[in-house]
């Protein structure tokens, strides 16, 4: 069970899930593929060693580009924005959907083309959650809006705790 599904309260219920972009795991694919055929490429030269530490790197690269992939929760309930970090460590951030005041959205060139942006969320006072790149933003981002509505009072079909459809899978921007 994943911690946001762990941690909701009474009458809580998780409406979207965001995901990171598939562009993550490209680049850490990559990294072990290529820290791979490096190391087959030396090692046919006889330097066992430039081979071995050509793995480990491409490994250490995967490795530190898929653990955030697999140890990060972003989601949306009907009462509140949760981040969460980490495996043994754990990290969370939340802001109540009520305390929520600005929703900020930055998107460049290639994350217009390949549909993955940041959101920074501003709640009162100092508080703020800031978002790594994830797919689908401008989904994230209605899902989030939807909720703050609902939550302020507005659409009662949203209150009454009906998740949101959205996309599907893993760490994707979808409904609980």
């Amino acid at each position: 069970m994943s911690y946001i599904e762990s941690s909701l309260g009474n009458n809580e219920v998780l409406h979207y899930r965001a995901r990171f972009h598939w562009f993550y795991k490209v680049a850490a694919w990559s990294a072990l593929i290529v820290g791979a055929l490096v190391a087959m490429l030396v090692l046919t030269q006889t330097y066992a060693w430039l081979a071995l530490i050509s793995l480990l790197i491409g490994a250490t690269v995967w490795l530190s580009i898929m653990m955030p992939i697999w140890t990060t929760e972003i989601g949306v309930t009907n009462q509140r924005v949760v981040y969460k970090t980490g495996l043994v460590n754990r990290k969370t951030s939340e802001l109540q959907l009520r305390s929520i005041e600005e929703v900020q959205f930055e998107q460049d060139f290639w994350g217009r083309i390949f549909d993955f942006g940041k959101l920074e969320i501003h709640g009162t006072g100092d508080d703020a959650i800031f978002l790594p790149a994830v797919a689908e933003p401008i989904a994230f981002r209605a899902a989030l809006q939807e909720a703050i509505g609902a939550a302020q009072g507005g659409d009662a079909a949203s209150m009454n705790g009906a998740p949101r459809a959205g996309a599907a899978d893993g760490m994707r921007a979808r409904p609980a």
